[in-house]
């Protein structure tokens, strides 16, 4: 049997050469546009291309000039290249579409449209904001139903908010940085260069809404450092750093993360040197005090109110040596002159209203007179104190300083007198000579039409300490009591929206248009380039 010889001609090298080179230049303008720089890969295609688009010119001068002058000799070449332009455009448009945020509510209520409260806030952005969320293989139906949201802020922003998302399981640096978990969403701004300025990352609060958790997120960071919140310290209060149960290092971080400032701050030493609140306080947190104020610590406090200051006050039941606002005591005189609020030397004890004993009292009555009690629910999220002190408002407060209550007990309790033996034996029952009769406000506010000055009282530290903040309502309670105080409520006023968290019925996902672009990019046109070469093969052996 003889050997059949076989023969390559210059044409044959510089139609190869063409073929290899086309889709070397497509390759690498494609995966330019899809990357929007250079790689390592996309550097390889074009060197490729210049390569073989070289040898072609070398190997078929006349051919290429045909081609560049339309009047290609080759037919089949044409109908290659024709195939590779093809890909090309639709490569390029999918790019284009993947890139871009189009959106289109059909929807009869336009329940996939932002609200003009929203519009509002993104208004005032100037400076690029990022949404980074946090999704692996197993949260991807979740980042579809925040990504449909998402893109609605790109849009109107006019692309000052972005988005980005990153998979957990595969960017682990990221993760430890960012301190998240699988479908957590952050809002930071960005640097010049495009980088996240972590100084300014936050998380953002999920809900069953998502425009309400954004745009309230993008509030925040908007007014991010403009509001401070001073603790008091150095009178025996829970300690803001602390991590440790009885501490109180998660509201302190929680008022941070809603884009606050934090710091210390010291009546003693004001009072001594005559300093008063500094002109940036927008709160004053007095977490469980255990020694009462002294004259000099009380007019600290009575020129920051004049000027409109805002008292947190947290007061524990007066056992041991506490003696914070004791009843007769001088803060709580000076209080119920000029607000007509005060506590009273007695603990609460509710023989209906109550978890585990009855010295842990939970939330009978709220009264929702104002922001403070607002997204209280009783029934199914209620507060929780443990030994809560009952308080007091005056029924003929001061001219033009309102007050009322916020938290009762319910109509069987009563407010226990004896607190050394309840201190000392934890026994308590009911004396009609010395006891309070309930209903009990464990909650109470006072507000000075004049000055602009708001006070809060609870009747309670434990509630906010880091064993228990999560508890119920408590942490409703805590985070709306501070924003009335600060006015942060006024400053971020969005009203409830009725987005769901399901998908559209009509919703074509990342994973969708990825096999579409399967389909029409490589799969189609490959089998058009296939079936081309194929015949092209056969005309040449013939």
């Amino acid at each position: 049997m003889q050997n059949e010889s076989v023969t390559i001609t210059r044409n044959q090298i510089g139609q190869w050469a063409s073929f290899l080179g086309g889709t070397a230049l497509l390759i690498g303008v494609v995966g330019f546009i899809w990357q929007g720089g250079l790689s390592p890969v996309i550097i390889g295609s074009f060197a490729i291309a210049a390569a073989m688009l070289l040898l072609w010119f070398i190997m078929t001068p006349r051919e290429v000039k045909a081609f560049l002058t339309g009047r290609q000799a080759q037919y089949s070449t044409g109908a290659v290249f024709g195939t590779l332009l093809l890909v090309g455009i639709i490569s390029l448009g999918y790019v284009v579409l993947q890139r871009s945020v189009i959106t289109l509510d059909m929807t009869e209520s336009q329940r996939f449209t932002i609200s003009n409260e929203t519009r509002e806030v993104l208004r005032r952005i100037s400076r690029p904001i990022q949404l980074t969320g946090f999704y692996s293989a197993r949260a991807l139906q979740l980042r579809e139903i925040d990504d449909q949201f998402f893109r609605l802020y790109e849009v109107e922003s006019n692309g000052m908010v972005r988005r980005q998302y990153i998979d957990p399981d595969e960017q682990p640096a990221l993760v430890q940085r960012y301190g998240a978990v699988d479908g957590q969403v952050y809002i930071s701004y960005l640097n010049e260069d495009g980088s996240v300025d972590f100084s300014t990352l936050a998380r953002v609060p999920r809900s069953e809404s998502q425009e309400r958790d954004v745009t309230e997120a993008i509030s925040r960071l908007l007014i991010s450092g403009s509001l401070t919140v001073y603790f008091s310290q150095e009178n025996g209060e829970l300690d803001p750093l602390s991590a440790d149960p009885q501490g109180l290092s998660g509201i302190n971080n929680g008022i941070q993360e809603s884009g606050l400032i934090t710091y210390p701050l010291s009546l003693k030493a004001l009072a001594a040197s005559g300093g008063n609140v500094p002109q940036d306080a927008s709160a004053l947190i007095m977490a469980r005090p255990t020694t009462d104020l002294t004259d000099g610590e009380i007019a600290v406090i009575d020129r920051y109110l004049e000027r409109g200051g805002a008292l947190f006050i947290m007061t524990d039941v007066l056992f041991n040596e506490n003696s914070f606002m004791q009843e007769n005591g001088l803060f709580n005189q000076y209080l119920w002159v000029k607000f007509g609020i005060r506590a009273l030397d007695a603990a609460i004890v509710d023989e209906v209203s109550y978890s585990g004993t009855q010295l842990d009292v939970v939330s009978a009555a709220i009264f929702p007179e104002n922001d403070i009690a607002e997204r209280l629910d009783q029934e199914n999220a209620p507060t929780l104190f443990k030994i809560a002190r009952a308080l007091e408002t005056n029924q003929t407060p001061p001219a033009d300083t309102p007050n009322g209550n916020v938290i009762m007990s319910s109509p069987q309790s009563y407010g226990e007198r004896d607190l050394k033996t309840l201190g000392e034996t934890n026994n308590f029952g009911f004396d009609p000579n010395a006891d309070i009769p309930g209903p009990l406000a464990s909650v109470i506010w006072a507000y000075n039409q004049n000055s602009g000055a708001k006070i809060l009282m609870v009747g309670d530290s434990d509630f906010v300490t880091n064993s228990v903040i999560q508890t119920g309502g408590n942490g409703i309670l805590f985070t709306d009591g501070l924003t009335w105080l600060t006015g942060l409520g006024e400053r971020i006023k969005f009203a409830p929206q009725a987005y769901g968290s399901g998908l559209p019925v009509i919703f074509v996902g990342a994973e969708q248009i990825d096999l579409i672009a399967f389909i029409t990019v490589i799969l189609m046109p490959g089998i058009v380039l296939a079936t081309g070469i194929g015949i092209w093969l056969r005309r040449v052996r013939a």
